[in-house]
């Protein structure tokens, strides 16, 4: 989730143990944001790393710090519980937390840090529009042409053919209100796409280009 090209990479990095740990980095951070599809890039800059956990019933746990709602004009801190992967360990965003944060290089990690960083650089933050820029690149070129499309209305429209809620999925994905989604965000035509995000981009990884923007869900949801 950072400015890699992988071809750059192994062009210009020549300690191996260097490629093998950002290579590592990287694919964990990318496994963790598969499955909160359903924040803004601005929610996923605005995790800090301190605030991440596992639960004793094995949830990932973390803090969004100031996203863009607030309750009385009053900046938030959003808590939110991710459920274990139903059958795949290594879709599981728990698991690939836990190898994140029990990684020895992670150690020298600031107190102050983001979950999300550079792969090449851990002391370094991505932000919003990085991140926002890879998802449009690695999600929503896989389902359709049309502009001005987020992950966010996407995931919260396939939820709803899957049978979640409507007002679930308006207090989970931040919308504005019911009307607000069903207008201006939902894509009817998501009930006709059978796409798995989170195998596809996974399974393409090596071969593409990257380049550096109290709610519960499950880690299993597709």
């Amino acid at each position: 989730m950072s400015v890699i090209d992988y071809l750059l990479f192994w062009e210009f990095l020549t300690d191996l143990n260097n490629v093998i740990l950002r290579t590592y980095i990287y694919e964990c951070q990318l496994r963790s944001v598969t499955v909160l599809q359903h924040l803004r890039p601005s929610d996923l800059a605005r995790i800090p790393f301190a605030s991440c956990g596992i639960s004793t019933s094995g949830c990932l746990l973390f803090q969004v710090v100031a996203p863009k709602e607030t309750r009385k004009k009053r900046r938030i801190i959003k808590p939110f519980t991710v459920h274990p992967h139903a059958s795949d360990n290594e879709l599981c965003p728990v698991q690939c937390f836990k190898a994140l944060r029990d990684h020895p290089a992670m150690r020298s990690r600031r107190e102050d840090s983001p979950l999300f960083v550079k792969s090449n650089n851990i002391h370094q933050p991505l932000s919003p529009s990085t991140i926002s820029s890879w998802l449009h690149r690695g999600f929503i070129s896989l389902c359709t042409s049309e502009s001005g499309v987020s992950l966010r209305s996407l995931a919260s429209s396939r939820a709803l053919d899957l049978g979640v809620s409507r007002d679930d999925i308006v207090t989970l994905g931040n919308w504005a209100s019911s009307d607000t989604f069903t207008q201006h965000y939902q894509r009817n035509h998501m009930a006709n796409v059978d796409v798995d995000f989170t195998s596809v981009v996974l399974s393409g990884v090596e071969g593409d280009d990257f380049f550096d923007a109290q709610d519960s869900f499950s880690g299993s949801a597709q």
